[in-house]
């Protein structure tokens, strides 16, 4: 199949409803179709076939829903990047995806300076000097296994890993999101954040699939999304925890117009119970859900039915899905024991672009290793515990402390290092540097210096720590960061704020 298919689909069975809602337009489903064969035909031009790479380097726009489709009809594969990247990151990703094309924001150009010659780089904003509409529109037969998507996260050791997602992984995720939502042509849903993330992006997939109209905004501005409901008539909210407290801690939140609000979803962290209730006091079920990178935004989620039942828990395996805990040995742990959450199903990817070791390690014996400990109870339903890896969570960005922990080696006078995340109101958890330099002066403005030009501002740490013993360290010689995290929320008092 081509994903592609089902946009000509619904550019036929409605031609004139709303495909995308941006800055007070509509584009319907049939000047999708149009728009994006045009700009498949100047792609083609231009030497883009089936396998290529094409990097987006772009804030929400139209555009970027034109050149994924048209990538699709070639068979071409999008590489989204981070706006929030700086340069060198953003070189590393194009680089290792090995993209032929990289679109970016007139905004965004400037830090595009190290990315390779062999790269041609494009302005997503002047699409129309692509577009040819003189020739017939092109079309490849995809397989279900050809790449849609590399979409690049970090890996425990920092370097960013592609996890490639395919024409059916997306496929079967919305599949499984339209199901658990009823998701259908006549909803309208609200894109406040970046299509450059994976949940951004599959809610746009979730959109095409389902015949519904995306109401793609620049930003998740609390009074515009108010402004969503009442005068656009929003259907639906998938957001991070972060984006519906807002909502509900902002002055507009008793007396808005949410009649036209039907679902709210929330992933990336865990939704406290005090939001789940506010949210639904204004009569709007709240779901709750798991997933990953590695499985097209798809893993588990809470039926509204059960959210004040299953307090805490991310729900059943969507439709395809499945999911088990298991044991250092990969074997199923007992009902309600903690373990590491397995996921399968055809929405999991079919590995990370030119890793052979890395794949190997994640995807074993059919199942998705994601790294997160969690259990089950005797119903079934998913509870996350704790995360295997150090990744942290922040406003529902990851965040990997050996990223950050590899900058900070160079800095003088640093004997050991570790990076945990600390709680924070806002933003859920945030890096906090904790460094033991056996007495000598800890300079706090190299440490933010060695960081500030290398990493995105989300991964900056927020907070610093000096300790005057060195780090707590187990048997097999690993710093104990659980120790460390502990011991800051017990008594949060050594945290020093960097900036």
């Amino acid at each position: 199949m081509n994903l592609a298919a089902i946009g000509q689909f619904w550019a036929r069975w409605q031609p004139d409803a709303t495909a995308i809602r941006w800055a007070g337009s509509d584009i319907s489903w049939s000047e999708l179709d149009a728009r994006t064969d045009a700009l498949a035909a100047g792609l083609a031009e231009r030497g883009i076939t089936h396998g290529d790479r094409i990097a987006i380097l772009a804030g929400n726009c139209p555009q970027w829903c034109d050149v994924s489709v048209a990538a699709w009809k070639l068979g071409a594969v999008i590489v989204p990047v981070n706006t929030r990247f700086t340069a060198t990151e953003v070189a590393y990703v194009v680089a290792d995806a090995g993209a032929s094309m990289l679109m970016v924001d007139a905004d965004l150009a400037g830090i595009c300076d190290l990315v390779d010659a062999s790269t041609s780089v494009q302005r997503i904003d002047d699409l129309d000097a692509l577009r040819r509409t003189d020739v017939p529109a092109p079309w490849c037969d995809t397989a279900d296994d050809d790449p849609a998507f590399i979409c690049y996260t970090s890996g425990t050791t920092g370097d960013p890993k592609g996890a490639v997602l395919t024409h059916r992984s997306f496929d079967a995720a919305s599949q499984g999101w339209a199901q658990a939502l009823s998701l259908s042509p006549a909803d309208r849903i609200a894109l406040p954040f970046p299509l450059a993330f994976t949940g951004g992006l599959a809610l746009f997939l979730f959109c095409y699939w389902s015949g519904a109209t995306l109401v793609l905004e620049p930003a998740a501005d609390p009074d515009r999304l108010f402004d969503l409901f009442e005068i656009e008539r929003v259907t639906a909210l998938l957001a991070v925890p972060v984006i519906i407290q807002q909502l509900v801690d902002h002055p507009r939140w008793d007396t808005a117009d949410l009649s036209s609000w039907r679902i709210a979803c929330s992933g990336g962290a865990s939704v406290p119970p005090t939001l789940l209730r506010a949210v639904q006091a204004r009569g709007v079920p709240m779901l709750q859900m798991f997933s990953l990178t590695e499985s097209s935004a798809a893993g588990t989620i809470l039926p509204n039915a059960d959210a004040l039942t299953k307090v805490g828990s991310a729900g059943l395996a969507v439709l395809h899905g499945q999911v088990r805990i298991a044991d250092e040995n990969d074997n199923d742990v007992p009902t309600g024991d903690v373990g590491e959450i397995l996921l399968a199903g055809p929405q999991v990817m079919a590995g990370y672009w030119n890793r052979p070791d890395a794949t190997a390690e994640t995807l074993r014996g059919g199942w998705l290793h994601t790294g997160d400990l969690g259990r089950l109870d005797d119903d079934g339903y998913l509870y996350v515990v704790d995360r295997v890896k150090d990744m942290l969570i922040s406003g529902g960005l990851n965040v990997y402390p050996a990223e950050i922990e590899r900058l900070l080696a160079g800095v003088d006078g640093l004997v050991e290092v570790a990076v945990v995340g600390v709680p924070d109101d806002r933003w859920g958890e945030t890096p906090a540097v904790i460094v033991f330099s056996a007495g000598a002066p800890v300079d706090p403005a190299a440490i933010v210096a060695a960081c500030r030009d290398t990493l995105a501002d989300y991964k900056q740490p927020r907070y610093l720590v000096v300790r005057d013993e060195p780090m707590p360290r187990g048997m097999s010689g690993k710093i104990l960061k659980r120790h460390l995290r502990a011991d800051l929320i017990a008594d949060p008092s050594p945290l020093v704020p960097l900036r």
